[in-house]
């Protein structure tokens, strides 16, 4: 166990666990304030940042095997370019798969059909053949196909390699469980027995919620895909990270102390106890940076140093002998009187909240659009515009993150106000495009995944 403390400031952690492991998995943990009044009650923001680098054992194979379904609507509405671009990633798939993995295909409409059960793969001119020959069908039991993708994942499922199902579909579930809280808790279930569930939209008829409930409880990714040409590029990026999993089995655990509470994680749900709060996140690619920004409440401090709350990261370690890391960070902060500057928050911190608030705005506002209320609707965006535009204003330099943001923003509500008559008939496609459109962009920037 490695353990590091902070003091009003930031604080850079990097631990590995094993002989070979190198920098698996570092913390960074700022502070919206390094000083507080005395004798003042009131709420600070911590900005955690997870950090993956690069495992290397020297001498072995980098990568963890992968036991991967890949489950694809065939349903009706998938006739023509859409199914074609499917199966031209799912061919793409079977050529990058190693003696070492394990494909299965599901296909599903009203009907589930296993076209390749789970196996190591070594006819893959054969199985591409199969492939092409998959049609278009009739309507979408999503469930079902889920479901058999999950159970030929779990022939395989063992610890030390990355079980994972990659669902795509392009339209509503209606034949089977079309409950989303039950198949949420299937998923959830499922990752809880090792084997992760991912989720591609196409097109503007899915059920965005769903698939993005599927893929958090999960504990994979949610993808939307509003050009079916667009399908193979993200099969390709969800291949690329599952080839390059760095860490697994990610918890973080906050506790409050000296009388500080945990009292939220914007953009998640974690589970509170009564001063702290615990998240399971998804695996981490070599490179990838995860951000979650913490709400800490605080009493009235005596003058002094004080610790406010600690961080435990909990993880394994892709390489080697598959070794339990353990990180904690103990954030301190003092409580003094002084100039009016040493009170100013950290712009990094502040800017990091409100570009999560503007994310769970967006959901706000598609929520409002799709009960017909754009009035609602824009004013939620037009706010945080103003918002983001004041905070933009307090950056030392020019920030491109921020900027790129107001521009959205701004392209967001030019599309309102020129679609400000009632989305009804060819129009109505564009407003579920547009509630798409919103909900995807504050999943990435809840998730920590960059725009495309």
């Amino acid at each position: 166990m490695h353990d590091e403390c902070m003091t009003g400031g930031i604080v850079v952690s990097e631990f590995s666990e094993g002989r070979e492991m190198k920098s698996v998995v570092g913390v960074e943990v700022v502070l919206s304030h390094g000083m507080l009044m005395p004798g003042r009650p009131g709420s600070i923001w911590a900005l955690v940042r997870l950090v993956a680098g690069k495992a290397e054992t020297p001498g072995k194979d980098q990568r963890l095997p992968m036991n991967l379904a890949l489950v694809l609507d065939r349903s009706g509405s998938m006739h023509g370019e859409p199914l074609e671009h499917v199966k031209n990633s799912v061919s793409f798939v079977v050529d990058q798969v190693a003696s070492c993995d394990f494909l299965s295909i599901v296909t599903f409409d009203h009907n589930v059909d296993v076209l390749c059960p789970s196996q190591t793969v070594t006819n893959k001119d054969g199985l591409k053949q199969v492939i092409k020959s998959v049609s278009s069908g009739g309507s979408t039991n999503l469930s079902g196909g889920f479901l058999r993708g999950y159970k030929e994942v779990l022939k395989e499922s063992k610890p030390g390699q990355v079980n994972r199902i990659l669902l795509l579909t392009d339209g509503q579930a209606n034949v089977g469980i079309i409950d989303p809280p039950l198949l949420a808790a299937k998923a959830k279930s499922m990752a809880e027995k090792g084997v992760s569930v991912s989720t591609i939209g196409v097109g503007a008829s899915f059920n965005e919620d769903l698939l993005m409930i599927l893929a958090e409880a999960g504990q994979g990714h949610y993808y939307y895909v509003s050009n079916p040409d667009e399908i193979p590029k993200v099969f390709a990026e969800e291949l690329e990270g599952l080839l390059s999993v760095v860490a697994q089995a990610i918890s973080i655990s906050m506790e409050g102390l000296s009388g500080c509470r945990v009292a939220g994680v914007l953009g998640y749900e974690p589970v509170f106890t009564t001063t702290g709060a615990s998240i399971d996140l998804p695996d981490m690619y070599e490179n990838e940076v995860k951000a979650l920004v913490l709400q800490i409440d605080h009493p009235p401090f005596a003058p002094g140093e004080h610790d406010v709350f600690k961080l435990t990261l909990d993880y394994t370690g892709t390489c080697g002998d598959l070794d339990t890391a353990m990180l904690q960070v103990t954030a301190k902060l003092t409580a003094s009187d002084g100039p009016d500057r040493a009170f100013k928050p950290n712009f990094e911190v502040i800017k990091a909240v409100e570009l999560v608030r503007t994310a769970l705005a967006k959901n706000e506002s598609a929520e409002a659009v799709d009960r017909g209320d754009l009035e609602t609707g824009r004013r939620v965006l037009e706010e945080r515009l103003d918002t983001l535009n004041t905070v933009a204003n307090m950056a030392p330099v020019p920030d491109p993150e921020l900027d790129e943001e107001v521009k959205d923003l701004n392209v967001l509500l030019e599309s309102m106000d020129s679609n400000s008559s009632t989305w009804i008939g060819e129009s109505m496609l564009h407003s579920l495009a547009f509630q798409k459109k919103l909900k995807y962009q504050s999943y990435q920037t809840r998730r920590s995944r960059p725009k495309k």
